[in-house]
């Protein structure tokens, strides 16, 4: 049977019926940088806490009867 160049198929293939869904484009945020001092002065909240009976920094030392002292870090000479 011929059915010569005017023939068209009555039906399209079954890969023509689905559609791929739209693509969703979400823009990220700008990256958030947070500005470190200079190392010279210690924030106002890092503190080391010291005991003098027994002798030692928390965490080495996890409780202290007479109470903590705070003291300001400082790097070492």
């Amino acid at each position: 049977m011929f059915f010569g160049l005017g023939y068209w198929p009555w039906y399209y293939p079954p890969s023509y019926y689905y559609y791929y869904p739209p693509t969703v484009v979400v823009p990220s945020s700008p990256p958030v940088y947070v500005e470190r001092g200079d190392g010279q002065a210690a924030p106002q909240s890092a503190y080391w806490y010291y005991c003098a009976n027994p002798q030692g920094y928390y965490p080495y030392v996890t409780q202290c009867p007479g109470g903590w002292q705070r003291v300001r870090p400082e790097p070492p000479p």
